[in-house]
């Protein structure tokens, strides 16, 4: 397949989806972008919010304000209706857990307890020396005991190309925290969009986020001679669980798509990246 084909069979994909798109793809070897559309289209955050406080978190830690094994209690006020690994209740963790089950397992209680820790005019305000000009917090996320409207949290295709690029190229944090990121999008769960029709073992260190009318995906997929970027942004004013099935299956091909597209350039091995 040439670069060509690819992009109309991704221009056929949009022009047949419901609701508004965003896609961004970005070949880090070759510093191109071979394909985008409505790249900095803001829409609603929902999961996609945690990579703001993530950062904030680690520019707190680059300003040594703040350690990774510093505790924190998270009471019972902020652990939401579906609380996972918080249902235990009140309790003591670590900013590194905290971290964890936020990007990992997409929680939203310890994304709230970090925003109430970090504030939302550090946490905005990280996101601008970052590069990241159209993110932005207003409130807490998911369904939580404090009035507030996650709808206000706003971020784009391209603050996420800005965030997972930096990171990459251990740009704006020390090398350290660039590489403990990269290695907490490694660890992120679910089988649901990008990886939806891979079969082989690879790598690939992603955020999702769904709510409401909103499902997103970002992150780099890394391949033995070359690594890309992938970004889907979708918002569906008419969102139903039906239309939201179709979202991850229009996410699995797209990824499927890419991904043969370079296999047809090297061999299958793999690398591992941030592992001796």
């Amino acid at each position: 397949m040439t670069h060509p084909e690819l992009s109309q069979k991704l221009l056929d994909e949009i022009h047949t989806a419901d609701g508004v798109i965003s896609i961004l793809y970005k070949d880090f070897d070759t510093d191109t972008i071979p394909f985008q559309f409505a790249p900095d289209a803001i829409m609603q955050a929902a999961g996609m919010a945690h990579v703001a406080v993530l950062l904030a978190v680690l520019m707190r830690i680059d300003e040594g304000k703040l350690s990774l094994d510093d505790c924190v209690i998270v009471p019972d006020l902020w652990i939401t209706p579906a609380p996972g690994a918080f249902e235990r209740g009140t309790m003591s963790y670590s900013i590194d857990e905290l971290l964890s089950w936020m990007i990992a397992a997409n929680e939203d209680t310890p994304a709230n307890v970090l925003i109430e820790l970090m504030g939302f005019n550090y946490i905005n305000a990280c996101c601008r020396r970052f590069g990241m000009n159209h993110t932005t917090l207003e409130s807490y996320v998911g369904r939580t005991k404090i009035p507030g409207d996650p709808r206000r949290n706003l971020t784009c295709a391209q603050d996420m190309l800005v965030f997972f690029e930096n990171i990459y190229r251990n740009r704006g944090l020390s090398r350290w925290l660039c590489e403990y990121a990269g290695r907490l999008f490694l660890r992120q769960r679910g089988n649901g969009g990008f990886t939806r029709y891979i079969c082989d073992d690879i790598d690939i260190g992603r955020k999702g986020g769904e709510s409401g009318i909103v499902s997103h995906e970002a992150g780099i997929f890394y391949l033995r001679y070359v690594d890309f970027f992938l970004a889907i942004f979708t918002s569906n004013p008419d969102a139903t669980p039906r239309s939201k099935l179709d979202v991850l299956r229009m996410r699995g091909r797209v990824a499927n798509w890419i991904y043969n597209y370079y296999l047809e350039r090297e061999d299958a091995i793999r690398r591992m990246p941030y592992r001796d």
